[in-house]
């Protein structure tokens, strides 16, 4: 990671893809055969940005003393509507350690026009002293990808980066501030190999979106430089495809 300052814009992919489907910005007509698209983009300049680096401390239970983990940068969100009402899970950084920043993943809260928003004053997933911490210690938490479960259940892709080695994980929560680890999401053969980048098939419900299942299985897209397919019967174990 550079030491450039990251700030979230309302022109972010993970923002814009829901905000746009949603609320204010205005489509243009799809052309025949291409109504998958989503188009209509409008950066406002005027409200950019919508989350800054701030100087709030929490408890860091590894480190054992609190830190500014938000100091450094607030960057790649995921949005999700609850309640009629926009949430933003976004990665923030600290700017100590041995690799000058460590990942967390914060809370932006309720907003109704999906250009204002309200910052948690505490992460919500962090690395912990749990079993988790082999693979989330020192580089953090980073890159959540939200979408909700069949029910209403919340599933989270999130990278774990070790300081080597980033690994697709998987989170879960009822209600966005408490979340459940479940650890590597792909398969024991593969939990040691690079991969990050989780997105689940979905579609949109109303003004939700929610895990699809084709063929009797969900399908999740991963990777960094290369894509790969996984699928899976529950949203939290997954089967790498394999030729």
């Amino acid at each position: 990671m550079n030491e450039t300052n990251y700030r979230i814009t309302l022109s972010q992919v993970g923002l814009a893809m829901l905000l746009v489907m949603l609320f204010n910005c205005r489509q243009k007509e799809a052309p025949l055969n291409d109504d998958w698209a989503i188009t209509g983009f409008v950066k406002v300049d005027s409200l950019n940005p919508v989350l800054v680096p701030g100087k709030r401390e929490f408890d860091c239970p590894v480190l054992k003393k609190p830190v500014k983990w938000e100091v450094k940068d607030v960057f790649n969100p995921a949005a999700v509507v609850r309640d009629s009402n926009i949430f933003l899970l976004f990665r923030a950084e600290d700017s100590i350690g041995k690799y000058a920043g460590t990942s967390r993943i914060g809370l932006a809260m309720g907003s109704i026009d999906g250009m204002h928003f309200v910052k948690g004053r505490k992460p919500v997933l962090y690395p912990d002293n749990d079993a988790m911490k082999i693979y989330e210690w020192e580089g953090g938490i980073e890159d959540p990808r939200v979408v909700e479960a069949p029910g209403g259940r919340y599933i989270m892709t999130y990278t774990a980066y070790d300081g080597k080695t980033a690994r697709l994980m998987i989170a879960t929560s009822d209600n966005l501030t408490k979340w459940t680890k479940h650890g590597p999401a792909l398969q024991e053969k593969y939990k040691d190999s690079w991969s990050k980048s989780g997105a689940i098939v979905s579609r949109r419900v109303d003004e939700k979106v929610v895990a699809l299942k084709i063929d009797e299985k969900y399908w999740m897209y991963f990777g960094d430089t290369d894509l790969f397919i996984a699928t899976s019967e529950d949203l939290i174990h997954w089967t790498a495809l394999e030729e």
